[in-house]
């Protein structure tokens, strides 16, 4: 199979991008409602994507299994190195906080999901063993990006700044967990669900894709600005480089190679997540610092996202 660079991007990232400035231009223009996009998105549109496609999936609880240990180790291992070195070189709590979720925490939805869905577009069963799961794993990727975000990340940040972890309960207040429960439990009892309703859950799930990017395009445009680099840059070869890299090896370490461990450096690869700006916001953190992770490694994606998923085509295609 032959796939270049220029393929890649022309097919995958140009559209996801295209799809980001329209986002980023309404916003200047019309300046619009934020809050309530992600309202709707985190209440409405991911539960019923999620529910979508756990119901449609034969993904087992082994292989859901494999799947948080693959991304939660990476994680942990790079965030105890980071922990140290950011300590020793007495960077503020917030900052470190901001730091660590800045350079760990990817972005699942608003970018991870379309990139994964034209991905597979382009690429359908590239991978030996992925039987059409992709969707269905990234939708997996996105509840466990959701719990790094709001329980562990919510607790890092409250820690950065000396106020606990109780807030980190705030997670279970949040729809993601109990739809992906309640999809594994329909699938697994075969409960007939009506016609309409399962349409109507198509149509939700179909709107994810746009919705989340223009979603993005509009909260980078409230965040564009010059950033520290001595901090940024740092964290930009972390987040798109380093975390993918040790996603990928400890895929290959523990036999998860090429699926579902493609997948989940696909994933790993994906930018900063918006939502740890929201958190930082909410806890009064380091937001500027927030603010130009999610910025910088969203455009720094554009080059780096597309070298991993030809990497990953490279070393796991068939």
């Amino acid at each position: 199979m032959i796939v270049s660079l220029s393929s890649i991007f022309l097919y995958v990232l140009l559209p996801i991008l295209v799809m980001i400035l329209l986002g980023v231009l309404v916003n200047w223009k019309r300046t619009l409602n934020i809050d309530s996009l992600n309202q709707l998105t985190i209440y409405l549109i991911v539960p019923a994507f999620l529910f979508e496609q756990v119901y449609d999936s034969s993904l087992s609880w082994g292989d859901i299994t494999e799947i948080t240990y693959g991304v939660f180790l990476p994680t942990t291992i790079l965030g105890a190195i980071l922990w140290w070195i950011y300590h020793r070189r007495g960077y503020p709590g917030s900052t470190t906080s901001a730091l660590l979720l800045g350079g760990l925490v990817f972005n699942a939805g608003n970018f991870g999901l379309p990139l994964t869905q034209l991905f597979y577009e382009q690429h359908p069963d590239i991978f030996p063993g992925m039987n059409g799961e992709g969707l269905s794993v990234q939708a997996m990727m996105i509840m466990l990006s959701n719990i790094s975000i709001w329980l562990i990340g919510y607790g890092v940040i409250a820690f950065g700044k000396g106020q606990g972890f109780g807030g980190m309960l705030g997670f279970f207040r949040l729809p993601m967990i109990y739809t992906v429960l309640a999809a594994f439990a329909v699938r697994e009892t075969q409960t007939n669900i009506p016609v309409y309703l399962l349409k109507v859950i198509e149509f939700l799930s179909h709107a994810t894709v746009p919705i989340m990017l223009l979603t993005l395009g509009a909260q980078l445009a409230k965040n564009a600005q010059w950033p520290q680099w001595r901090l940024i840059g740092p964290a930009m070869v972390v987040k798109l480089l380093l975390l993918p890299a040790l996603t990928g090896a400890i895929a290959w370490l523990f036999g998860l190679w090429p699926w579902p461990g493609a997948q989940l450096v696909i994933a790993a690869a994906a930018p900063t997540a918006v939502n740890t700006l929201i958190i930082s916001l909410e806890l009064d953190g380091d937001n500027r610092t927030a603010a130009d992770c999610v910025f910088w490694t969203t455009i720094g994606s554009a080059v780096s996202v597309t070298a991993v998923l030809l990497l990953v085509v490279l070393l796991g295609g068939v």
